[in-house]
């Protein structure tokens, strides 16, 4: 029997999902937890105002790595390098080219705790939006696999209108359903900011801390 004709298949609409990892996070993570903690406590950043539905989260202003603290300023080399690396990376882009980019960026802090919650999101004006996890809190995972996950919707919402042994076994990037990722120290999610997304509720004795930063680029 002749060979079947050759099947062309393309990632439609595919999202790139990006996860690194901090190489040495441990003392940069005692450093940021302290200096998080005392600011929540000092009440001297105020918390913006956004649409998204919060529950027992603590949220610091969109100024983070503006604080001259080393920690911070360390933390912003290691965001703001990887982002440009994914920007270079996915889009072709020569070194000349990203010289040519000046980009901007808001970044804040969250402190979560007892049965803290965010609502599904994504971030409106921003390219890029990446989360940095300097705590995951208390590992209920053994109880609850789903214990305060970082969690991303499908994006096309009528992939799963109808299910049958046709597709609903099908493998990345073409299958269904939400990406959940518990969250470990010195791990950096990024992601386009188009992305719908939530963290699911925690439920935990101690703090649950992450750094978001929404990112977009300008010609200079």
């Amino acid at each position: 029997m002749p060979e079947p004709p050759q099947l062309n298949v393309t990632p439609a609409f595919a999202a790139p999902m990006v996860e690194t990892r901090h190489p040495d996070p441990d003392s940069l993570n005692r450093a940021l937890k302290a200096l998080f903690l005392e600011r929540e406590g000092a009440q001297i950043e105020p918390k913006p105002k956004t649409p998204t539905l919060k529950h027992n989260v603590f949220e610091s202003e969109f100024s983070l790595f503006s604080w001259p603290d080393d920690c911070v300023q360390t933390l912003k080399q290691f965001v703001v390098g990887s982002v440009i690396r994914v920007v270079q990376n996915l889009n072709g882009y020569s070194d000349e080219q990203m010289q040519q980019l000046r980009v901007s960026n808001h970044t804040w802090f969250h402190i979560t705790r007892e049965a803290g919650y965010a609502s599904v999101h994504n971030h409106p004006m921003a390219s890029w939006s990446s989360i940095y996890c300097v705590s995951p809190g208390d590992d209920e995972g053994a109880r609850n696999p789903d214990n305060g996950v970082l969690r991303f919707l499908d994006a096309r919402p009528a992939s799963s209108m109808y299910l049958d042994p046709g597709n609903m076994r099908m493998r990345r990037p073409y299958g269904h359903g939400s990406i959940n990722y518990r969250l470990e120290a010195g791990q950096l999610i990024v992601f386009p900011s188009h992305l719908m997304h939530e963290v699911a509720p925690y439920h935990g004795r101690s703090e649950r801390i992450t750094v978001a930063s929404n990112f977009w680029f300008q010609a200079a």
